[in-house]
Formats: structure tokens, C-alpha cells, sequence
């Protein structure tokens, strides 16, 4: 089940006109939200879908709400369990519910060339919903994210050995106590964002959130490999990787590294974002709206 609410309009925003959505999903009887839609921007310019990442809110566009307040009509995704949302019982798991849940709003509100934009895990939702809605979804924006996430790391790793070690990670991590689990989340903030005040922004949205939740869709994340969905999608993809000085790999092997997950694709673009680490619209707002405004620009109507 989701919510659909309205966003506080910023100054001199047109704010689209929202109407409440209905349930859907399994968790319906129990009255829970799996996943919450604000809406804000422009009514009747191009829709852009933003689907945060793991541990993640909405809030993590606000900036690219603001820069795209007067050119985009935005639906702004949290999953139940992140980011202060209240958790919420899934009858599939976590990665699988938000593809449905918004597959259902894309129907519901006959949505058409639509710009999906993923981050992290929202990345891989992203690509399985552009599989799942073809004739809906024209582009895709994945944010420093791979199909077969495992495979990043060790490029002999089998899709049995990935979905083993996520399933022994996310035991781990529903074992530890909440002073254990947030200091090895902490260990991990210098990959999350290059600044103090970007790491401390992510660290506050990972204490807000839910510690089973996270290491459900962790699990999902590290232990799945979505590649085949590929063959599925039929919209452009644009794919921002994250580097900047100290990375174990440059940023051409990064790009290629990157270029190899996407091979499936009809159409993909690997645009390596320096200066920047995993969250790069913190990071590098201003670069990842010049590549979004692209997108968006090149829309069916334009």
C-alpha cells in the first residue's frame, strides 16, 4: 500500500494537484504504507519519478526538487522503514514491493514519458520498473548503482554465491545490537559523501530508519542480480558513477567497470562524476542537475 500527499510548494512553483491514491499492495488490510509518494514542481511538464536509495527518504532530492521546481512535474518516493518512516509488513520483499507499488501509480495516474530517477538500490528499481512499464517509462537515471551489485566487487562472484552472502549479511546485520549496527555504519560514511556535511546528513537519515528494514533490502541489494530484467527495458538509460582522488580504480577502469553491468541495454550512457562519492546529488548537485536537465530536455514532447 502507498500514500500519495502533496509537498509544501516552494516559492514560485506551480504545485501539481494530488489525489490520494488507493491501496494495492498485500499490506493493505493492516492499513500500511509500503511506500509514500510526494508530489512537487510543475503541473503538465515532463514527469520525473525520484526513488531514493538504502536507508534513504525523499529528502535526499530536495535539491533536485529546487533546481527542477519550474521544468519537472516530480513524484518523490520513500519506502516505509527509511528515513523516519514508519516500517511496514511486505508480503514480497522490499525491492520487489516498490516495483509494484509504483508500477500501480504509474497506471493509476496514466502517467507517459517518464524519467525514472534511482539511486543506489533505487537504481535497480528503477530498471525493473522501466522493464515492467515499457510504454510509460522513455528514461531512466540510474545514480552510482549496478544490476548485480556483487559483481562490482568481485567480478567472479556467481548470482548462487551472491544471493548466499545476502542472505548471511542481512542475518548479521537483524543480529546486532542498535549501538553495533549504527557503528558499522558509521565505519562506512567516508564512501557515502566526500563532505563532513554530507556523512553526517546520511549517518542522521540511517539512525531515523528501520534496522530490519535496512538489512531486509541490504540483503536484496547485495544479493540479487537483476541483470536479465535488462533485456526487458526499452528506455534510454543514463548511468552517473561516482569517483574522485583516492579510489581504488580510476575513473576510466570505474567507467568500464560500470559499462560491463549495462551491456544488455539498447541504449546507455556511463558518465563518471568526479570529485564526488557514493551520493553524488549531495556531492555534486551541480553536475548531476546538468546531466538530469539533459535527460529531461530530451523528452517525446520536446
Amino acid at each position: 500500500m502507498f500514500k500519495f500527499k502533496p509537498v509544501p510548494p516552494a516559492i514560485g512553483a506551480l504545485i501539481a494537484t494530488v489525489t490520494a491514491l488507493a491501496a494495492v499492495m498485500a499490506a493493505e488490510a493492516s492499513g500500511q504504507e509500503t511506500l509514500q509518494v510526494e508530489r512537487a514542481g510543475t503541473a503538465g511538464a515532463r514527469t520525473v519519478i525520484l526513488v531514493p536509495g538504502l536507508a534513504t527518504p525523499g529528502a535526499v532530492w530536495d535539491g533536485t526538487v529546487a533546481q527542477f521546481e519550474n521544468t519537472a512535474d516530480m513524484h518523490v518516493v520513500t519506502l516505509a522503514g527509511f528515513g523516519g518512516v514508519a516500517p511496514a509488513e511486505r508480503s514480497a520483499g522490499v525491492i520487489e514491493t516498490a516495483v509494484n507499488d509504483l508500477a500501480a501509480l504509474i497506471d493509476r495516474e496514466e502517467l507517459t514519458d517518464a524519467v525514472i530517477v534511482g539511486h543506489s538500490m533505487g537504481g535497480q528499481i528503477a530498471l525493473q520498473l522501466a522493464a515492467a512499464r515499457p510504454g510509460a517509462v522513455t528514461d531512466v537515471v540510474v545514480v552510482d548503482s549496478a544490476p548485480f551489485f556483487a559483481r562490482l566487487f568481485n567480478p567472479a562472484i556467481t548470482a548462487e554465491q551472491a544471493a548466499a552472502f545476502g542472505q548471511a549479511t542481512a542475518a548479521q546485520m537483524a543480529a546486532m545490537d542498535r549501538d553495533t549496527y549504527l557503528a558499522q555504519s558509521r565505519m562506512g560514511l567516508p564512501i557515502q559523501s566526500i563532505t563532513a556535511e554530507g556523512q553526517a546528513q546520511v549517518m542522521a537519515w540511517v539512525e531515523a530508519s528501520d534496522p530490519a528494514t535496512v538489512a531486509t533490502a541490504f540483503g536484496e541489494v547485495a544479493g540479487s542480480d537483476f541483470s536479465p530484467v535488462l533485456a526487458d527495458v526499452a528506455a534510454d538509460v543514463t548511468v552517473l558513477v561516482a569517483w574522485a582522488p583516492g579510489a581504488p580504480v580510476g575513473a576510466e577502469a570505474l567507467a568500464g567497470v560500470y559499462a560491463s553491468q549495462y551491456a544488455g541495454l539498447e541504449s546507455v550512457e556511463v558518465d563518471v562524476i568526479e570529485g564526488s562519492r557514493h551520493f553524488i546529488m549531495l556531492d555534486q548537485p551541480d553536475a548531476f542537475g546538468e546531466r538530469l536537465a539533459a535527460v529531461i530536455g530530451n523528452g517525446e514532447g520536446e
